[in-house]
């Protein structure tokens, strides 16, 4: 009957020409699927989070890392690749732009890879990387 914003097209397929709020203001606990084309035709924000500390464990809803390497060196620790999204990418900056003082290791969690070795280092200022998961048990930098 498509009750409310929704109109049935059938048992399994709806559609909305209203906007919708997905998670309200809490933390939403379901993955968006988008099955098919989509298209927008507005900007799309992506997560940022700001690394100030010598260490950070990357969480799996990271996406942006900018990290500040002015004051120290970093260490990042990637997520253990099993609790990541086959395909899941992330993208580290060296926002501070000393990486060549203060160089940014990147880390995989325990025997993990990222390219067939445990760890990467930015060491270059304003260096980044980027890496997607297999969402078993490796990264890879493309």
């Amino acid at each position: 009957s498509g009750g409310g914003i929704f109109t049935t097209i059938n048992s399994s397929n709806a559609f909305t020409t209203s906007s919708i709020n997905i998670g309200s203001e809490a933390t939403p606990t379901h993955t968006f699927s988008v099955k098919g084309g989509s298209f927008m035709s507005g900007g799309v924000s992506y997560k940022r989070k700001e690394v100030t500390t010598a260490t950070y464990t990357v969480s799996t809803t990271d996406y942006y890392l900018g990290v500040d390497s002015l004051n120290s060196t970093i260490a990042l620790t990637l997520p253990n690749a099993g609790a990541c999204s086959e395909g899941q990418t992330f993208i580290i900056k060296d926002e501070g732009g000393n990486a060549h003082n203060n160089a940014i290791t990147i880390s995989a969690a325990g025997v993990q890879t990222i390219d067939g070795v445990n760890s990467v280092v930015l060491e270059s200022p304003y260096a980044a990387l980027q890496l997607y998961c297999n969402g078993v048990n490796k990264f890879f930098v493309y």
